[in-house]
């Protein structure tokens, strides 16, 4: 149960596969690659609750921490997600104080929220003494918070601010898509960049963790300068398409 935590509590960036895929066969495969974690998108990807419950326990053998993005306002999943064995939730469109007081509420057991009793998955998957989880939860369970709007921005400083809220997740292309007032996404650019940049400097001056989605290497590297310790890195098509075309491209009559 302290997987996460034990990775950002070192001086080291922790990079995360982005799966929208259902197949716990292929969770296991990610589980198998240099990824420190791995994240279960249900916001935009095809991530069912069937499929984050059967996904977390396949891959909790391997000892990699495994992260859960819910769909916009379902806090009710983020506890189902944590019950179920999930080390960290990452929640959508928190735009204000109150939204992340709600996320709060239904991650944290008290005096922090109100989460319910009834760890009985996580406490199999994670090999973890019931009451020494219950005990625990609080502290190393993590939960992110997306700022993506021009509104979550103005409320940013008391979002990250809040008690169990333990850091901030930069959604780029939403936020780019909020600021310029344009559907078509520019994330990390000139418009935003700033923004992501005093993201990361309000994450650390709070003794939070700043996190991100990145869909390349140069995004990657970008955020990783500015301080964000628990970075994404592609998605499933990136991945697959990758590997067999670097495959394909040894042969020498291809």
């Amino acid at each position: 149960m302290n997987r996460l935590k034990n990775l950002l509590a070192g001086d080291g960036t922790v990079l995360t596969a982005w799966t929208s895929i259902q197949d716990t066969l292929y969770h296991s495969a990610l589980t198998a690659t240099n990824f420190d974690a791995v994240t279960l998108d249900m916001q935009h990807g095809m991530q069912t609750e069937d499929s984050v419950i059967r996904g977390i326990a396949a891959m909790a053998p391997s000892g990699k921490p495994v992260i859960v993005r819910i769909p916009v306002g379902r806090f009710d999943f983020a506890s189902r997600s944590l019950d179920a064995g999930a080390n960290a939730i990452i929640a959508p469109m928190i735009n204000t104080l109150d939204d992340a007081k709600r996320l709060v509420e239904f991650t944290k057991y008290i005096p922090l929220g109100n989460r319910s009793y009834g760890p009985t998955q996580a406490v199999g998957v994670l090999k973890a003494d019931r009451d020494e989880y219950v005990s625990n939860a609080n502290d190393v369970t993590r939960v992110f918070a997306m700022i993506e709007t021009r509104q979550a921005v103005e409320n940013m400083e008391a979002i990250v601010a809040l008690d169990g809220i333990d850091g901030v997740f930069c959604g780029p292309a939403d936020l780019s898509i909020s600021v310029r007032n344009n559907p078509l996404p520019d994330p990390y650019g000139a418009d935003t960049v700033e923004i992501v940049r005093d993201m990361a400097q309000a994450a650390r001056a709070h003794d939070k963790t700043a996190a991100a989605f990145c869909s390349s290497a140069e995004h990657v590297e970008l955020v990783h300068e500015m301080g964000y310790r628990l970075i994404s890195f592609g998605f499933d098509s990136m991945y697959l398409g990758t590997g067999a075309n670097t495959l394909l491209s040894q042969l020498s009559f291809r």
